[in-house]
């Protein structure tokens, strides 16, 4: 007797396997589009540009091409070439350790302008796709929502907006971070303490790389969960020791593999950065209350936002242009509200326990940012929170909170958006067209260009023999001001020398953070004083055979110890 099922069998498995793939190929398309939207202002300058400017650009070059140095075998990890001869200079600055991975390997195909951008790209990739993979495998929730969520959370207007520091692209990593997270909780639930202690152990090797490399979304990511697990145990009524003892029971194995996983993967940091703390004292409240986020900033996507900017074009820009899109906002607030405010259990509403927690941990912790006058909370984080010091553009937080705005407001609504597929598709593609148009604007800073900047310094002579060490009076030929007097007297001949010392894997005393070494006195290159700044530095820390470079003469390396005589380049 034939078996007239082998052939309806496969034609199932074949279709499955069609519809898987024209799943994938859906989210293919997606992604593209997400990334040359993100990318356009490299696209069209032909990948000419790049993001930030000359400043901020070839500071976190610099260090990119550090860690290139590191991997190499020619540099020590914490030790850059800018600041000489100060020990654990890395530690100045964000560390950029992953980012550095990732470069180095662009860096085998690409120059350094270039490869900075791969690495972003990079890094946008990861979190499209973890965010992708968040809403619909881990959650359950439709695919439609998840290519929502990975869409706007890539091209959030404030990340746009922002991308000048290259540093914020690392909240790239929250929805991995929350995907390791949930696989070492199910584990443990699941009485599989191996496995789960294996995802903790990936999870605190994750946080500890992530604060090596951006400490400010790595800290609110962290603090954000600390939050999120105190709001859980008032929400579900697991305070009291004891019930809380019996229901983490479950968690012990695996917490205690996380959490000893995480001390020691720390150690690196604490080493780095502790000694910087300690020399500069940190950034008390006074330094960022300058960057506390005001009432208008909430909604502040800038005047150049193509759908709202009409709206902003009186706001303070800068670091204050950070905030969620108005309509985003307005759907936000709603979720929050239901998430807190509805009754729990069953037939009475949207308000899980876990769910009540995370919208309970976003309000208050966004609440603690804004400040109404001299009013904040934030001077009480500043003071209580451990690492709060380490910060001072606290309004980048609004950055952090995309997505659990973005997963929040999917839980409140995914509901009413499937009636709406069915009953009112037209009204729901409006409502998702508004959610991604409104995250766009003209202001795309892209500034640094590889012919401009890139090729410029890379015509700059290397260091003669003779020299160990080097300054800048200015690297490029008819260097034009860089903003006004004051960035002009800071910024150029500082960020050049950082570059090319990475470059050159030859240090120098110049350099430009946020946070300075105690002696630091190396703007106005041009000011009569100048040498002298300089020449009174290299006595007080005993540096021999330093060179001096000044594009604008005929010979543009001069040596320090001979009087500044001339020094030919070797050809």
């Amino acid at each position: 007797m034939t078996d007239v099922r082998a052939p309806l069998n496969v034609s199932v498995g074949e279709a499955r396997r069609l519809a898987r793939r024209g799943r994938w190929l859906v989210v293919a398309i997606v992604y593209l589009i997400a990334m040359a939207l993100f990318f356009r202002g490299q696209i069209l300058s032909g990948f000419d540009l790049g993001f930030s400017d000359r400043a901020d650009g070839l500071i976190e070059i610099s260090i990119l091409e550090h860690w290139r140095a590191v991997f190499a075998g020619a540099a020590n990890w914490n030790v850059t070439g800018y600041f000489a001869p100060y020990p654990d200079t890395l530690g100045y600055n964000d560390g950029y350790l992953l980012y550095g991975v990732v470069y180095s390997f662009w860096r085998l195909f690409a120059d350094p302008l270039l490869a900075d951008t791969l690495n972003i790209a990079t890094f946008k990739t990861i979190g499209f796709f973890a965010a992708y993979r968040l809403v619909v495998r881990v959650l359950g929730w439709e695919r439609l929502a998840g290519l929502m969520v990975a869409l706007v959370f890539t091209n959030a207007n404030g990340l746009m907006v922002q991308a000048g520091h290259a540093q914020v692209q690392t909240v790239a990593l929250l929805p991995v971070a929350m995907i390791l997270a949930f696989l070492a909780a199910r584990e443990a639930r699941g009485r599989r303490p191996i496995r789960g202690g294996l995802w903790a152990m990936a999870l605190a090797l994750l946080m500890a790389a992530w604060l090596l490399t951006a400490y400010y979304m790595a800290w609110f990511t962290l603090v954000f969960a600390t939050l999120f697990a105190l709001c859980w145990m008032m929400t579900s009524g697991n305070w009291r020791p004891s019930t809380l003892r019996r229901v983490a029971a479950p968690y012990y194995g695996v917490l205690a593999v996380g959490l000893a996983s995480f001390a020691v993967a720390l150690i690196p940091f604490l080493a780095l950065y502790l000694p910087k703390i300690r020399e500069s004292g940190g950034r008390a409240y006074p330094a960022a209350f300058p960057y506390l986020v005001l009432p208008g900033d909430v909604l502040n996507v800038g005047p150049s936002n193509y759908v709202w900017g009409w709206l902003f074009g009186a706001s303070p820009g800068g670091e204050h242009s950070t905030g969620i899109a108005p309509f985003l906002f307005l759907l936000a607030v709603a979720a929050l509200w239901r998430s807190i405010a509805a009754p729990s259990g069953p037939g009475q509403g949207f308000a899980p326990p876990l769910w009540r927690a995370a919208a309970l941990a976003v309000t208050v912790s966004w609440l603690m940012t804004i400040r109404v006058g001299t009013v904040s909370g934030w001077a009480m984080v500043s003071d209580l929170v451990p690492g709060a010091r380490g910060l001072r553009v606290v309004s980048r937080y609004q950055l952090f909170l995309v997505l659990p705005l973005l997963l929040i407001v999917t839980a409140v609504f995914r509901q009413v958006a499937r009636r709406a597929w069915r009953r009112r598709p037209v009204i729901l593609a409006a409502v998702l067209t508004l959610l991604v148009a409104e995250e766009f604007g003209s202001d795309v800073p892209v500034q640094l260009s590889r012919t401009r900047d890139g090729a410029v310094l890379a015509a700059a002579p290397a260091p003669p023999a003779p020299c160990r060490t080097f300054y800048v009076v200015s690297a490029r030929r008819g260097d034009p001001p860089y903003g006004d007097a004051a960035h002009t007297a800071l910024y150029p001949h500082n960020v050049d020398a950082m570059y090319l010392a990475a470059r050159w894997t030859l240090p120098t005393i110049n350099g430009f953070s946020s946070i300075n070494p105690p002696d630091w006195d190396f703007a106005n290159p041009r000011d009569p004083d100048y040498d002298l700044r300089v020449a009174n530095y290299a006595a007080r820390h005993a540096i021999e055979h330093l060179c001096r470079l000044d594009m604008a003469r005929p010979q543009p390396w001069t040596e320090v110890d001979r009087g500044y005589a001339p020094l030919h380049v070797l050809p």
